[in-house]
């Protein structure tokens, strides 16, 4: 039975807006559906594409100059509507799909991408409509609403394999253990269920995986499910994906809804969240923003970058040559500059399998005991990261009493820096590194050629407080590029 119906005009002034409609639920329902269109979904006119790109071009990307046949690749332009359901006891997750047309299910047993799974409970709920982008004259939605008191006929995914991670981390002992920090499902926008996630997270070699659906929840559970059966650990997490910027939040404790985000209150947000027990990434702070992503571009104006754990380098495809990503890398040097301690991520952004796909990274953690959730959090923390084009390595400096490695604090003065690198045996791409470079504000820099097999012994001065961080470079798929970032080793006088 048809429960509720209403259609809603929106208009560019409504572009980084949520619209809520409410609407109630009567007693006795197994499921309802919600259906929700909006038309249109592109605009083909191309000189109003191109005058929408070249805007966002000359904010976002202004570093180079854009053919027009580089602008004309982005056409048509599309719009984007998120859609977030509340039933009035608590959020019920986001569907952040990129189709106009939707059938969001709720039940007990099941619900459709993005929601929980929970009982039709009587009373007034709320549909938010979250304006993404708009780039026509207007959008008209049709949002219909209706309730089943019979149960439904829904899919359930089942195991049928043995593939399992391997992983060497034990108690008592520092292992470097490789991490995906950024993955998606179909919760969200991505390709693969839950399985298909945890399956390819094991084929590509990994040891854990944070789940960072956006703007949800929905799908933890049953990744975690899936990542005990292969004996892949699973960090709960989830991608706060708001008009001004996205930011990956990894523990599952924050209990901050994203909806509430905005520009003025992002600081006591992320205070929020980190007191809570969470670490909080800038993710792909330098992409492309509206029209051609919208949110993806960092808007906000974070006042303490000391508030964020740490920082997306390097994102997505091919990510020491893009444009993004080598702006990005600016950016986190100038902080570490300014005193901030922020760890070096890498997040794939991982959406679909992509077999055979462009090239990507590797974030290793150092982790201190045994692999599980809280010991990837404490990795991250600690600033025990670095990321690499297929390289692992093995980094430390030595006083000749004592020894440190990566997100360490010591003492200014003489240290023998230790490298010891080895290409990873199962990284699909080519890559070779050449070089490696002690650098950062508490040194000057060091140049050392590097040989496959061997290891770099060398003598280094960190003259003053500041920090110190490692680059390798050599050849990633033909290009000269970076093939390893360190995070830092900071450099604090001690108190007497």
């Amino acid at each position: 039975m048809q429960i509720f119906h209403t259609k809603i005009k929106v208009l560019p002034e409504d572009l980084r807006s949520h619209i809520r409609v409410s609407f109630d639920v009567p007693e006795g329902l197994e499921y309802i559906t919600v259906a929700t269109f909006y038309s249109p979904k592109y605009e083909y006119d191309e000189k109003k594409c191109a005058a929408l790109v070249r805007e966002c071009l000359e904010k976002d990307a202004p570093y180079r100059e854009f053919s027009y046949e580089e602008i004309r690749r982005n056409f048509p332009l599309a719009n984007h509507i998120a859609w977030s359901l509340d039933d009035g006891e608590k959020q019920l997750g986001t569907e952040h799909r990129h189709k106009p047309d939707q059938v969001h299910v709720i039940s007990e047993e099941y619900s459709s991408n993005g929601f929980i799974k929970t009982r039709v409970r009587a009373g007034k709920w709320t549909l938010t409509a979250s304006i993404n982008s708009i780039v026509t004259d207007y959008i008209d939605i049709d949002v219909t609403v209706d309730g089943y008191t019979e149960k439904g006929n829904f899919p359930v995914e089942k195991y049928d394999g043995e593939l399992c991670a391997v992983n060497d981390a034990c108690d008592g002992k520092r292992t470097w253990q490789r991490v995906e920090m950024h993955c998606h499902t179909v919760a969200s926008d991505g390709d693969m269920i839950p399985k298909e996630l945890v399956q390819n997270a094991v084929k590509r070699g990994y040891k854990a995986i944070c789940l960072t659906d956006h703007n949800t929840i929905s799908n933890v559970q049953a990744v975690e499910e899936w990542g005990k059966k292969y004996n892949l650990t699973v960090a709960r997490g989830i991608e706060w994906t708001t008009f001004w910027g996205h930011l990956t939040v990894i523990g599952g404790n924050s209990p901050v809804n994203w909806l509430d985000i905005r520009p003025e209150n992002i600081n006591a947000m992320i205070v929020k969240a980190r007191q809570s027990g969470d670490i909080v990434t800038l993710a792909h702070p330098k992409r492309i923003g509206w029209p051609l992503c919208a949110g993806c571009h960092n808007d906000f104006h974070i006042t303490n970058w000391d508030y964020l754990t740490s920082y997306e380098v390097w994102s997505h495809y091919d990510p020491n040559v893009s444009p993004a990503d080598l702006w990005a890398k600016r950016e986190w040097i100038s902080l570490l500059d300014k005193g901030y301690r922020l760890a070096a991520l890498y997040g794939y952004d991982w959406h679909s399998p992509d077999e055979g796909g462009p090239s990507y990274a590797y974030t290793y953690l150092g982790i201190d005991g045994r692999l599980t959730p809280d010991a990837v959090l404490q990795a991250v923390e600690c600033g025990r990261t670095y990321i690499t084009m297929g390289w692992e390595a093995d980094i430390s400096l030595s006083d000749g009493e004592h020894s440190y490695g990566i997100g360490d604090t010591v003492s200014p003065g003489r240290y023998t820096i230790k490298i010891s690198c080895a290409k990873a045996p199962d990284y699909p791409f080519d890559s070779k590194a050449e070089s490696f470079t002690v650098t950062g504000s508490a040194c000057e820099d060091y140049h050392f050629a590097y040989t496959e097999g061997k290891t770099i012994e060398e003598e280094i001065y960190l003259a003053k407080e500041g920090y110190m961080r490692i680059e390798g470079t050599g050849i990633t798929e033909g290009k000269y590029a970076d093939v390893l970032l360190t995070s830092p080793v900071y450099v604090k006088e001690k108190k007497i």
